[in-house]
């Protein structure tokens, strides 16, 4: 029988002073709460900025945001399965008239980051002749 190990987990906060300086991290006693239903959260009597129902709400609304964000990528992914939502000719430049015309592709094309997954891209050739 081997002797149990613990790794012990450190609850740390960061704060970033600037790109040229290094970071700066406050070691805290216990996490913070993940959402409102921590008891740490209906005890706060004593609001201040980052107080732990602050930081409980905040956490809970990132959670949500992450969810439907998810959410809404899954389902672009699931529906343009095989769609050239993006295509490039043989030289690498973007060939629009290869790209599909859809209103799914064409809000996967706006978006300001990529959706990855299923969304597909095609290349084609500037010199195919058939």
């Amino acid at each position: 029988m081997s002797p149990a190990k613990e790794i012990a987990v450190r609850a740390v906060v960061t704060f970033w002073n600037g790109l040229d300086k290094p970071p700066f991290e406050l070691v805290l006693d216990r996490p913070l709460p993940t959402d409102t239903s921590d008891p740490r959260w209906a005890a706060c009597t004593n609001h201040r900025v980052a107080c732990d129902c602050r930081e409980a709400v905040h956490a809970e609304d990132l959670a949500e945001a992450r969810g439907d964000r998810d959410l809404l990528l899954g389902a672009l992914r699931e529906e343009l399965v095989d769609h050239a939502t993006r295509a490039y000719t043989a030289d690498g430049g973007r060939d629009e008239q290869a790209e599909c015309k859809c209103s799914g592709c064409r809000v996967a094309r706006r978006l300001p980051f990529h959706i990855g997954g299923y969304v597909f891209t095609t290349r084609t050739s500037t010199d195919y002749t058939p």
